[in-house]
């Protein structure tokens, strides 16, 4: 009798154990301009490199995360059709998970622009993204957690002949990291899952109109970001992003005062309703003809807009003369097809779950 309640109650636990496990994974999105001429980027991102990858092994093992997928755009990948097609297409599938972009390479903003994060350089300005907007779509792949680390400048370019200036800190460097074990419960705070929200945490290196300076470490700013992440966590000083962001800026201009460098990083934390995860509720749990007449009404819309990109895909491909690039661009709008077919029946599933 005994046994048998002692077999209830590993099973019962053991339940409760697969019901509480870490289903998510964490993406890291990686564009480090590692290929630059000069000697100090290369050595920058080469530290940032490392220091990504050391802390998100740690908060694997905190969170107790089964999948790591990295995307490294590094080198010949340095490119805005990389991030385009990481974003794009193979981030759109997941959903509630912890998505973290690294961007350390030139920065710039136009005369004209309101926005907080930098314009990021690849190869020349016409191929530059706007930071804010990928930060929306990213949000738009509906993560649980959103954690941006840009090092760029945040300067207005008044010269588009020459590429963006970055400043450079051949200072030494300082190291305020020790080793001691860190405790799992501020990565459990920090990195919970709320269902229906987003947490945005901005870690910029310049505020508009500051510049940074890179070093061969990575720079003061990702110095304080690291040392935020393994210092701050392991004595639980802080158990809140709002404020560790306040920590890193208040830091960062202390250090880069000390230097006599004019530099003022931008962090901030917000949290967001999540873009698509938010049900239509229409009608009553006992109104079963309101939820058919709404899923019916919801898949004539659907049919709209796939009519519509098909047009889209039509006007192109007749747009197209050489054999090579329509080959291209059919092979792009078959997974474009696929997708808003994809998020249709994501969308009327949840809506369907809604009115039973």
């Amino acid at each position: 009798m005994l046994l048998r309640r002692l077999l209830l109650l590993c099973l019962a636990s053991l339940i409760l154990a697969a019901l509480s496990a870490e289903t998510r994974h964490i993406h890291v999105i990686q564009l480090l301009d590692d290929n630059s001429p000069n000697y100090l980027i290369r050595d920058g991102c080469r530290s940032i490199d490392y220091g990504v990858s050391r802390e998100v092994d740690r908060i694997q093992a905190a969170l107790g995360i089964s999948d790591v997928h990295y995307y490294r755009l590094n080198g010949m990948s340095f490119s805005a059709e990389s991030l385009d097609f990481v974003i794009d297409y193979q981030l759109s599938y997941q959903e509630r998970d912890i998505v973290l972009f690294v961007y350390a390479g030139h920065g710039f903003r136009d005369a004209t622009s309101t926005n907080q994060l930098p314009k990021l350089y690849f190869t020349g300005y016409d191929t530059a993204r706007e930071g804010d907007d990928i930060r929306m779509r990213l949000l738009e792949r509906n993560p649980s957690i959103l954690i941006n680390i840009v090092i760029a400048c945040n300067t207005t370019q008044r010269d588009y002949e020459v590429p963006p200036g970055q400043p450079e800190d051949s200072g030494p460097t300082q190291n305020r990291l020790s080793a001691r074990p860190r405790p799992t419960r501020p990565y459990e705070i920090l990195f919970a899952d709320q269902p229906g929200y987003t947490k945005v945490v901005d870690l910029v290196s310049s505020d508009r109109e500051y510049e940074t300076f890179m070093s061969r470490d990575g720079g003061i700013f990702f110095s304080e970001v690291v040392y935020a992440f393994e210092e701050i966590f392991a004595d639980e000083r802080f158990s809140n992003w709002s404020a560790i962001c306040n920590y890193i800026t208040n830091q960062t201009i202390q250090r880069t005062n000390q230097r006599q460098l004019p530099q003022k990083p931008y962090c901030a934390y917000g949290v967001f309703t999540a873009l698509n995860a938010a049900p239509v509720v229409i009608g009553k749990r006992t109104a079963p003809i309101s939820c058919r007449l709404a899923a019916r009404e919801l898949r004539k819309e659907q049919r709209q807009e796939l009519k519509k990109l098909r047009r889209r895909h039509r006007r192109q491909a007749l747009a197209t003369t050489q054999r090579e690039e329509r080959k291209l661009a059919n092979a792009r709008h078959r997974q474009e097809v696929h997708q808003m077919k994809y998020l249709h029946l994501q969308a009327f599933q949840r809506q369907s779950g809604s009115c039973k």
